[in-house]
Formats: structure tokens, sequence, C-alpha cells
């Protein structure tokens, strides 16, 4: 039994952050209609393609029934509208005046279903001049900052290499719909719930945000470097790229010994973290040319021994094949729709009593319409190809 097996959620999101939400929640037990528009959410049509479907979309969507209204007409709107009468959770991306038109807008649904929460996902915010301002991950990782903080920095600010604000918006979307689900069990009623991008991104700043509002200080770009600790950063052992550093004096100490330069520790360049950042090119030079006499395995076996920190650059192909990523679940095979699997990433957390449950491979386009229509609606064949006839469904 999972958490949410109760739980009946309408996700008519788009791309990646309302899907990854509603994905959380399939994981976990709802039951979740993934309703898109006759030529399907924009994903289906990113590369690369397996077996007619986007890997982008399959990253998304798993344990979804799917449904495809042409919400553009009164019937198809009629549809959405039966089915939110019953639900639980409705998870939508569109800007404001198409989500009113669409029928998808809070006082819409809130007027059919006092009990449904109503999530937003939206570029900006709910409110403000760029209310109606659609968002993209990279579009609001830069105008949040989160660009100007990446890369080298006599070098142009660079993409993170994952979309990390919108996949981080979907956690946020589903930690503040299971909130507002338990004041609905407190007697609240449904209520709206709005998360954004810029939102997300704002806090993924971190301690960069509060060094430029508590002190004034704007933050630079610095690589694979941290300007509050030396050493700390990416370095070349004989065969690749290796991350180490020294969080505190006593991984300083644990570092030296890993290096076999106990010597370091008494040099008066390095004796504090202070003195390291301002020593910081010739403490790297010293570093760097021990590193490059042996493996980055080598010198994990060895930094491991001592307690100190340090990590492998990988590759994604070595991601997945290290035993730690196997030992915690975090390969999905996964049931497709051919009959062969495939493999997702799985739920990035764990319960101990009603433990997330992956469903099957996200569904084709519209796969299951009809299903959807009789079982959960009681439509009869006529009924049916009436909405044909209408052009709500195809």
């Amino acid at each position: 039994m999972g958490a949410l097996d109760s739980i009946r959620v309408l996700d008519v999101s788009q791309v990646l952050a309302g899907p990854f939400c509603g994905q959380l929640m399939a994981d976990n037990g709802a039951e979740v209609i993934r309703v898109e528009s006759l030529d399907g959410d924009l994903c289906r049509r990113f590369p690369p393609d397996r077996g007619g479907q986007s890997t982008t979309f399959l990253a998304v969507n798993r344990g979804k029934r799917g449904l495809a209204l042409n919400l553009k007409t009164e019937e198809g709107r009629g549809v959405l509208h039966r089915l939110a009468e019953h639900a639980d959770i409705m998870i939508q991306s569109f800007l404001p005046d198409r989500a009113k038109q669409l029928g998808l807008d809070y006082d819409t649904i809130h007027g059919l279903n006092r009990d449904l929460i109503h999530v937003t996902i939206s570029g900006y915010g709910a409110t403000g001049p760029l209310k109606d301002k659609a968002g993209l991950d990279m579009m609001v990782s830069a105008y949040a900052g989160i660009m100007g903080l990446t890369g080298e920095p006599d070098r142009s600010p660079m993409r993170p290499g994952t979309p990390a604000t919108d996949m981080s918006t979907g956690m946020i979307a589903y930690g503040a719909a299971m909130t507002a689900l338990v004041a609905r069990g407190n007697g609240q009623g449904g209520q709206a719930v709005n998360v954004s991008l810029m939102e997300t991104a704002l806090n993924l700043l971190a301690f960069n945000a509060t060094h430029w509002l508590v002190e004034g200080e704007v933050p630079v770009r610095e690589g694979s470097g941290f300007a509050e600790l030396a050493p700390y950063g990416a370095f070349d052992a004989a065969d690749g790229p290796i991350i180490v550093g020294a969080p505190n004096e006593a991984g300083w100490q644990r570092l030296c010994a890993a290096l076999g330069r106990e010597d370091l520790r008494d040099d008066p360049r390095f004796a504090a973290n202070a003195d390291r950042i301002a020593n910081r090119p010739a403490l790297n030079a010293e570093i760097q040319t021990v590193l490059k006499s042996a493996t980055v395995a080598e010198w994990i076996e060895r930094f491991d021994a001592t307690g100190a920190v340090a990590a492998p650059v990988h590759s994604m192909d070595q991601v997945f094949a290290q035993e730690q990523v196997k030992a915690t679940g975090m390969i999905v095979p996964t049931q497709d729709r051919d009959g062969g699997t495939v493999d997702l990433v799985g739920p990035p957390f764990k319960l101990s009593e009603t433990p997330p449950e992956p469903g099957d491979a996200p569904p084709r386009l519209g796969e299951h319409t009809e299903a959807v229509l009789r079982d959960d609606l009681g439509l009869t064949d006529t009924d049916i190809a009436a909405l044909r006839q209408a052009g709500a469904i195809s």
C-alpha cells in the first residue's frame, strides 16, 4: 500500500517540473491521469527517441494513465471538469490567461470541487510584473542568478549541466501539495498552491543569496572551487579529474596524510584556512603535482582510508555502474508498453512503512483515453463517439 493510495490526481502540466511532481505522486500510490493535448506534451518531441518515446518524457511520467483531450472545445473542458469534481489534486502550468481559457484556473476548478488542491507551476510567480511571462529552466536560472554563478571566473556564464531548477521545482510542488493535503485533513478544505521556477531558483542560491542580502557581497563564478575554503575543487589525477577538499582543519590534516605530504601541514603558508586561501595558487600547484602520480581509483582508496574528502568525477555511464547507486534502488526496471523493460531513475526518497513503488513506463499519447472515459466517467460508446465527433478526443 502506497502512502497516497486513495489520492486521485489530474496532471495537466507540461515539460518537466509539473510532470515530475505528478510522477512522485504516482510513485507513492496516487492514481495520476496525465492529461495532454491531442498533439501531446512538447517533451514528447525532444530527442533522443526510444521506440517512439522521448527519453525526456520517459524521465518524468511513469506510473500514469494517459488521456488526450482538446481543451479548446467545450466538450473537452466538460470531460476535464467532470474528472476534477472527484479529484484530490490538479497540477497545471499554463499562463494565467491561457489557463482561464482552457478552464484550468483555480477559480473555475475551486467552484467545481472545494476540496481539490490546485497546484499551479509558473515561471516567475503568481504576482508581480512577470506573472504572465513564460519561464524555461535556463532562462529562469539566468534571471535568478544561478547561471551568473556557474562557470569559470574569466569566461562567460554557463548553463548548469542538469535542469536543476525544473526538477527542484517539481519536488517543491510535491512538498507543497502534500502540505496542503495535510491542511485539508485538518479541516481546511482545498486551496491554491503556487510554485514557480524563479522562487525555487532563488532558494537554490542558498548562502550566495544571503552573502548579498546580509553583507552586500556579490558572489562571483568560481569554477569547481569555493572561495571560502582551500583546498577545494577539481584536480587532475593520472587518468582523469578528481575532487578534493578540506572542509575544516581536521580535514586538512587528513588530506595531507592521504597525499603523503605531511610537510604541508607545517608550511606557514598553509597553516590555517585563511592562509591557504591567501596562497591558493601555490597550494593548488603542490596538490596537483602529487595527484598526477596516481590514478583516480588509487587516490580515492587512499583518501577513504584516512577519512579525507574526495570524489571521482563520473560520466553518466560510470554513475549507473556504481554499486552504491544500484544498492539504493536508483535504477528501476520499468515495464514498457511493448512488453519489454526500460530502466528509469528511482524515487529520491524512501519510506519505511509505505515505500514508493514506481509503476509502468509512461503512457503513449492518449493510451487510456477510452478507459478513463468509460471507467471513471461511465460514458457509453455513443457518448465517446460524440466527443470524437466534436473534436474533443482523437
